[in-house]
């Protein structure tokens, strides 16, 4: 079984732009360019595993508010045999938060999740400027282990960071246009989905976030988004 492991990241600025896909409108996050901050923290290698949220929902005794769809992949309340390893989906941004409030962390910032991805040299993806599909878990037919495909590691070391599942970052925005706020997913993932699809997935660049609309707690659950933590240290 998977052990989380936590990554120091040192405190370093850089030149933060995010670019976003045009068919969804205008989008009410910063892009940049803006000189941020980011760190000292404290990463998750990992996103976070089955086996990780069913030990925290047995710790706190969490139970969402509006539990349709929550973990609808899991039976009897627990995750099936050789998925431990596997990220937790369907899971709402919202039981993302208790998991990190409970252990002392939070989502990271999109300007943190960029980082941890591109490193300071700004890389288009965690391991490079060059697409490679090998490095990552896109175009497939499955989740991978979240410790799968270390090659395609950024440069701090954190897994999975491309492909495999979209991830949650801390932010919830509100789109005055539309009336209804929405959030904004990292990363990409493995499911090849039509093209009409509003969360369309395979490999995404390190400065291009997918804007989410929030219909409410069933429909923010998703197959394809997981999650990981950070928290700030000395």
């Amino acid at each position: 079984m998977v052990e989380q492991q936590l990554i120091k990241i040192e405190r370093d600025t850089y030149i933060y732009r995010c670019i976003h896909r045009i068919m969804e409108g205008d989008c009410q996050a910063e892009h940049g360019p803006l000189e941020v901050a980011v760190g000292p923290l404290m990463a998750q290698k990992y996103a976070v595993t089955n086996a990780m949220y069913f030990e925290f929902v047995k710790e706190s005794a969490y139970s969402p508010a509006n539990g349709r769809n929550y973990l609808k992949h899991w039976k009897d309340g627990r995750y099936k045999t050789g998925e431990e390893d596997l990220p937790v989906v369907n899971i709402s941004q919202d039981d993302a938060r208790a998991y990190a409030f409970h252990y002392g962390m939070r989502l990271p910032t999109e300007q943190e999740w960029q980082y941890l991805a591109a490193g300071p040299e700004h890389l288009k993806y965690p391991w490079g400027n060059k697409k490679e599909y090998v490095r990552c878990n896109v175009y497939g037919d499955r989740l991978h282990n979240v410790d799968s495909h270390p090659e395609g590691a950024s440069v701090f070391g954190l897994c999975n960071m491309c492909g495999n599942v979209w991830e949650f970052t801390g932010e919830t925005r509100y789109d005055g246009e539309r009336d209804h706020y929405f959030l904004t997913l990292r990363g990409g993932s493995y499911y090849t989905a039509p093209d009409y699809w509003h969360a369309e997935c395979g490999m995404a660049r390190n400065d291009c976030h997918l804007k989410a609309h929030m219909l409410g707690d069933a429909m923010n659950r998703f197959e394809t988004v997981g999650f990981r933590c950070v928290k700030e240290c000395r």
